[in-house]
């Protein structure tokens, strides 16, 4: 798989992982899943801008995110649950181990059966973009990535 995909693979994957998470830990309220589509449909639109995308490489983009988040959001259903389980684990006089390996494994193949679906997208969006416009973006990847490696802030470490 060539560099400029598994950029893509994990920007990608950070941004989604971020905003499944945030959801399913119940943070936002019911509006929660409504500001991390909004968030990422911006972090999107800001990428088409920035690499001039063409009206039909837009459409495409838009058609996988579209899958993408309805599969997270699928997934972020069964989650809720699987946090009030774990409180009321953690509230215990003993703790259940097993119980929480139990949900870590179930994660674990959520993740997997997620990938299912986002990869083949991803795949879509790197196809229907040009080589110029993927390297445009990579280069965008790598310097925002030298701002986060610092820590909380600070210079890049080396």
């Amino acid at each position: 798989m060539n560099k400029t995909l598994w950029i893509g693979v994990g920007a990608t994957g950070l941004v989604l992982a971020a905003g499944a998470a945030y959801a399913a830990m119940g943070h936002g309220g019911p509006h929660g899943g409504r500001m991390m589509k909004h968030m990422i449909s911006a972090r999107i639109e800001d990428a088409e801008d920035y690499i001039d995308a063409a009206p039909q490489q837009r459409a495409a983009i838009e058609q996988s995110k579209d899958v993408i988040l309805n599969a997270i959001q699928q997934r972020m259903q069964g989650h809720r649950t699987d946090h009030g389980k774990m409180i009321d684990l953690l509230a215990a006089d003993k703790l259940d181990t097993n119980a929480l390996y139990a949900i870590a494994d179930q994660r674990a193949q959520d993740i997997q059966e997620l990938a299912k679906v986002i990869v083949p997208e991803i795949q879509k969006v790197h196809d229907v973009l040009t080589p110029a416009q993927r390297q445009k973006l990579a280069a965008r990847a790598k310097e925002r990535q030298g701002r986060w490696h610092g820590g909380f802030g600070g210079p890049p470490e080396e």
